[in-house]
């Protein structure tokens, strides 16, 4: 089972609520072009619902952080909200979670959707692409 998408809009914050399982292959391109399609007609800030995710591997991981790299490194603001125990433990052991926004409740990642909390977002994606050149 790969994973689905479904697109809700909620106080300007495109919200992607996915569930399946995140493994290697059409997954990551599946939720790269949805990114892409949203970041395209307009819509800047964009928050990813892990809740509905069983099951995420190293491939999927990757494929997570890259969709999401590449909304921010665009000039959009994506966060994550309600990772499950495994992969909330998956960004902590590869020190993912000082790089992406991650929250536990979505009412709280709605109000993070701030002027200054997206400039710190574009900040840390910034300074990371820095370290890495």
């Amino acid at each position: 089972m790969s994973i689905e998408l479904t697109v809700r809009q909620i106080e300007g914050v495109t919200i992607f609520d996915i569930s399946g399982r995140m493994v290697s292959g059409n997954d990551g391109r599946t939720l790269h072009a949805a990114l892409t399609h949203e970041f395209e007609h307009g819509h800047r800030w964009m928050l990813l619902n892990c809740s509905g995710l069983q099951f995420v591997d190293s491939s999927g991981l990757g494929d997570l952080v890259a969709a999401y790299a590449a909304v921010v490194h665009r000039g959009g603001v994506a966060r994550i909200v309600n990772p499950s125990r495994a992969l909330s433990d998956l960004l902590a052991r590869t020190r993912l979670n000082a790089l992406l926004d991650v929250y536990d409740d979505e009412a709280a990642a709605l109000e993070s959707f701030t002027e200054l909390n997206n400039q710190r977002t574009q900040e840390k994606l910034a300074g990371y692409l820095q370290r890495d050149q």
